[in-house]
């Protein structure tokens, strides 16, 4: 049995290394097949070359045509640029799309309250001004997604806007949203200006009607139920009695009771589609090409960006954009300051400002004289009557800044020289928005008329501010996938544009050098006989 087992194991290892010289021997006769097939030299161009020259000739060949072709691609054509547009249009189930409809951002409202401290003694006329105590910030933190979102035809995007606001007591210094504050009654002033207009039996009608709900000119309120609504006697008449014929936008009055829920305004907005440069620009309002506030078609016209996009064309060579702001019911544009560096000095970003001209009078800029409705406004502040119900209130910049000084001096307490900034960060190819702030400010103005008792203590036309807040958004509440975006366009598609560009170009250089040598003989010599 042991003779048969050794046996098999020699058998084995002689057919072992049978084996391997049949594979050595089977690879060195195809190479010789190989060799004898196809000849060791061939003639180009009146030269002898050995064909593995001529192979690699072949291929450099076609890496040089490569070359010149992606040469010709990134130098002669825009296709990298229009596929890298083509990702922030609106088109459905899109990352883009996606970031645009929300709620992914946070913005972050900073109200400041001016809070009236001796309207007994204005009243009793111990006190020559009213006074006024600016207290805050009361810190609100918002998330807006876009709802009801529809696609349509003609490449737009109609949508409405739903907002989620959550006090951030961390963020306000410890103060409380159920602080008491003394500020003008704003329905009592709008009701009792638009009355004025009206014969004299009706304005003392009107002053009944206040003594008999007991409206005053100042209320006691929280801050809370002042910036987003409170329950008020007389409002609740108005809205009553108005509709029959108009609905009021707020079932409860607050400064900023139309950011609250979901608004009742429809927006539509190019999808960029079939015009990128027109990308989340405004087409209509509630259905409207234009409002039917002002003056002239230009300042009726709605366009302007929706805020989260302008026209990347136009950010490109640093021009003017511009942005509706459906609270003035108007356009507001914004023009170029300066590239800065966001993102720890990684990324750079075009800061647009809104210019201190936006709310000159018309004497000062022109261009304003279409918002005069019966009579321009002040320097430095912006009647919105028109589109708030005949309510006269005014926006103005914090504390009145640029505005003509008897209306900074018409109550104590302002402090004109605080600059608050205006500004968005876009980014400066692509034309999104990724940060900025906005500062403005509320103010009613007192319209006195006969009649009217309970205004006596004023002087006509004084325009009283009541709160201003500034909306804003910082770079690092973005969330990841928005920030990772951003370092996606800003640092890795100009690298890898850059990588082809130049990479090409070296190729080229390279492999066209090689096609020389080789042809000129001077790597491969000619064969000698």
């Amino acid at each position: 049995m042991s003779k048969i087992l050794d046996y098999d194991r020699r058998f084995s290892d002689q057919s072992d290394t049978k084996c391997a010289q049949i594979i050595t021997k089977s690879t060195t006769i195809t190479k010789d097949i190989l060799e004898d097939l196809g000849p060791k030299s061939a003639s180009l161009c009146g030269r002898d070359y050995n064909t593995r020259h001529l192979w690699v000739l072949c291929g450099l060949s076609v890496l040089f045509l490569t070359s010149c072709s992606c040469i010709g691609l990134m130098f002669g054509t825009t296709q990298l640029d229009d596929y890298v547009l083509s990702q922030i249009t609106l088109k459905n189930d899109t990352l883009s799309y996606q970031m645009w409809k929300g709620p992914a951002v946070k913005t972050y409202l900073n109200v400041y309250v001016f809070n009236y401290t001796n309207v007994e003694a204005y009243e009793n006329g111990d006190a020559e001004k009213l006074q006024v105590d600016e207290i805050g910030p009361y810190v609100y933190e918002e998330t807006m997604e876009k709802v009801n979102v529809k696609f349509h035809a003609n490449g737009t995007v109609s949508y409405q806007e739903k907002r989620v606001h959550r006090y951030r007591d961390d963020l306000s210094g410890g103060r409380s949203p159920n602080d008491s504050v003394i500020v003008p009654n704003l329905p009592m002033l709008g009701a009792a200006a638009t009355g004025k207009d009206y014969l004299y039996p009706f304005r003392l009608m009107l002053s009944g009607v206040f003594h008999q709900l007991d409206a005053k000119p100042f209320i006691n309120v929280p801050i809370d139920k002042f910036i987003w609504g409170y329950d008020d006697v007389f409002y609740s008449v108005v809205k009553d009695v108005l509709s029959f014929y108009r609905k009021l936008p707020l079932e409860k009055f607050g400064i900023l009771g139309t950011r609250k829920g979901t608004s009742e305004d429809v927006f539509s907005v190019h999808s960029g589609v079939n015009n990128i440069n027109k990308v989340k620009q405004i087409d209509t309002f509630n259905g409207n090409n234009y409002l039917p506030y002002w003056g002239s078609e230009q300042c009726n016209e709605v366009k302007g960006s929706d805020g989260s996009a302008f026209a990347p064309m136009d950010v490109r060579r640093r021009g003017p954009i511009s942005v509706f702001n459906k609270e003035m019911a108007r356009t507001i544009k914004l023009i170029y300051d300066q590239d800065v560096k966001i993102f720890n000095g990684k990324v750079t970003a075009a800061r647009y400002i809104m210019p201190k001209s936006t709310f000159d009078s018309a004497e000062r800029n022109v261009d304003n004289e279409c918002y005069c409705v019966d009579e321009c406004s002040p320097q430095g502040v912006f009647n919105t009557a028109a589109a708030a119900f005949g309510a006269p209130i005014f926006m103005s910049l914090p504390h009145f800044y640029n505005a003509e000084d008897e209306i900074k001096t018409g109550v104590d307490g302002m402090k004109p020289h605080q600059v608050a900034d205006n500004y968005v960060l876009v980014h400066p190819t692509l034309g999104f928005a990724m940060g900025g702030r906005s500062s403005l400010q509320l103010n009613v103005q007192v319209q006195k008329s006969l009649g009217m008792s309970q205004l006596e203590m004023f002087e006509n036309d004084i325009i009283l501010p009541m709160a201003w807040v500034q909306m804003a958004l910082e770079e690092s509440d973005l969330p990841d996938a928005i920030t990772n975006s951003i370092y996606l366009v800003s640092l890795t598609v100009p690298t890898i544009e850059l990588c082809l560009k130049y990479g090409s170009i070296l190729g080229a250089i390279v492999t066209f050098v090689s096609i020389v040598i080789i042809v000129t003989g001077t790597w491969s010599p000619r064969k000698r006989r």
